[in-house]
C-alpha cells in the first residue's frame, strides 16, 4: 500500500497530565496519543493493542504506552473506570524504576493488582481537581501522581505481575483482529491490501470494509499509526540517522515519513529525539 493514505490523525497528540473517572463505551475507532496510560476498572476489560488481544482482570491497575494503536473492546457503560496519562517526556524525566519505560515502547502492557498505594480510583477525583487548579495545587498533585506511577512501576517489575493477551470477545470480528495483528508485525514491509486481505482468506474490498467497520479507520490509516509508533520507538531507542529512522519504520518515502510523523506526533523526527532523549 502506498503511503499516501488519509492524514487524519485519530486521536490527540497527548492527552497532557490528566486524570479522569467515569462509564465508557467501547470504542469505535483505533487511536493512538504519546502518553503512558493508566487505567482501572471494577470489572475486566478487553483492548486491542497492535492487534494484540490484551485482557485486563477486574481491580487491575493496566500500564501501556498509548502511541501504539489500541482501541477499548468492552462496553464499561455500566461501571466507573479510572483513567490516568502522563506525557511520554514527563516520564522520561522521572526515570521510572524496574527498566519500565523500555519495557512499555517495546510494546509491553504492564498488568498489576491495585493494592496498597495504588488505588487509582481513590485519587483521581482529587488528582483532577488539583490538576485544573493550578499553581501550588497542581504541583502537589503532579508529584502524588509521579510517586504513584514510580510504586506502579515497582509493582510491575516484581516476580508475577506481567501481560495477559487472550483472545478477543465478542467486541470484535477475529478476522479484523488478525489482520490488525498481521499489519502491526509487517508495517516495516511493503503492505499492500490484497496482502491484507489474503491472510484472513477475503476479497480485498470486503477485507477494506470489514477492518474500517471493526476498527472504525481503513487499513491505510491503521498501518500509518503502525509506522509512525515504530518509527517513535526507533528515534527514541536507537542511534539511526532519521532518513534511516523512517526506512525502518516502513515508510518508503521520505516525504511521507515525515508529513506523517508531523501530522500525528506535531513535530518533526528530529525534534522529537531531541525533546525527549536525554
Amino acid at each position: 500500500m502506498s503511503d499516501d493514505v488519509d492524514a487524519s490523525a485519530h486521536g490527540a497528540r497527548s492527552f497532557g497530565l490528566s486524570c479522569w473517572q467515569g462509564a465508557t463505551a467501547a470504542m469505535t475507532v483505533a487511536h493512538r496519543h504519546d502518553d503512558l496510560e493508566l487505567n482501572l476498572s471494577p470489572g475486566s476489560l478487553d483492548y486491542l493493542v497492535d492487534g494484540r488481544a490484551v485482557h485486563i482482570p477486574p481491580r487491575t491497575l493496566a500500564l501501556f504506552w498509548a502511541a501504539r494503536p489500541h482501541q477499548l473492546l468492552t462496553d464499561a457503560s455500566r461501571g466507573l473506570v479510572s483513567w490516568l496519562t502522563v506525557p511520554l517526556g514527563t516520564a522520561l524525566g522521572w526515570r521510572l524504576p524496574g527498566g519500565m519505560v523500555p519495557r512499555l515502547l517495546a510494546g509491553g502492557f504492564a498488568l498489576v493488582p491495585a493494592g496498597p498505594g495504588l488505588d487509582l480510583e481513590g485519587r483521581v477525583g482529587v488528582w483532577a481537581a488539583e490538576l485544573a487548579a493550578g499553581g501550588e495545587a497542581r504541583r502537589a498533585a503532579s508529584a502524588e501522581i509521579e510517586g504513584f506511577v514510580r510504586r506502579a512501576a515497582l509493582a510491575a517489575s516484581e516476580p508475577g505481575a506481567g501481560e495477559s493477551a487472550v483472545s478477543a470477545g465478542g467486541g470484535l470480528r477475529p478476522d479484523a483482529a488478525a489482520m490488525a495483528a498481521w499489519i502491526s508485525e509487517h508495517a516495516d514491509e511493503e503492505v499492500r491490501v490484497d496482502d491484507v486481505a489474503r491472510q484472513v482468506h477475503l476479497a480485498p474490498q470486503h477485507a477494506m470494509t470489514v477492518f474500517r467497520r471493526a476498527l472504525g479507520i481503513t487499513i491505510g490509516e491503521y498501518l500509518a499509526q503502525c509506522r509512525v509508533a515504530r518509527a517513535q520507538h526507533l528515534l527514541l531507542t536507537t542511534d539511526l540517522a532519521v532518513p534511516d529512522v523512517g526506512h525502518a519504520a516502513g515508510f518508503r518515502s521520505q516525504s511521507q515519513f515525515y508529513a506523517r510523523f508531523r501530522e500525528r506526533c506535531g513535530e518533526a523526527p528530529a525534534a522529537y529525539r531531541r525533546r525527549l532523549r536525554p
